[in-house]
């Protein structure tokens, strides 16, 4: 094999071996941020660097590849979840827009302020 072969191989070789190196210790070995700590919640178990890794993880792999992420999601609840609704859930735990930042507000109040010009039907709230 020439020299120029070997070196570009050998370039490359060494360029994943660093990615992965730094994705290995930004996975275990960098503490949480505060926005980390508060989707970790509380409790000590969820504290752990192991909930922190996993987290870590299903970040990426809602960054790199949604489509395949929401189709598991899917079909992990058995059908429950649309993979159109899994990718929305998993986009916005990845904006860490679970309670902050509600999209939809509930409005709770119906009110019974019909005008029928006709034949009144019954109405239960």
């Amino acid at each position: 094999m020439p020299l120029t072969f070997r070196l570009l191989f050998h370039g490359i070789r060494s360029l994943w071996v660093a990615a992965l190196l730094a994705l290995i210790a930004w996975l275990t070995l960098v503490p949480a941020s505060q926005a980390e700590r508060a989707a970790l919640g509380n409790d000590p178990l969820a504290r752990t660097s192991f909930a922190l890794s996993q987290m870590r993880i299903a970040r990426i792999v809602v960054h790199f590849a949604p489509e395949r992420a929401a189709n598991l999601l899917s079909r992990a609840s058995g059908g429950d979840i649309s993979p159109e609704l899994a990718g929305m859930l998993l986009r916005d735990i990845a904006r860490n827009n679970t309670q902050e930042n509600p999209q939809f507000e509930v409005v709770g109040t119906t009110s019974n302020t019909r005008s029928v010009g006709g034949a009144k039907f019954v109405t239960v709230d």
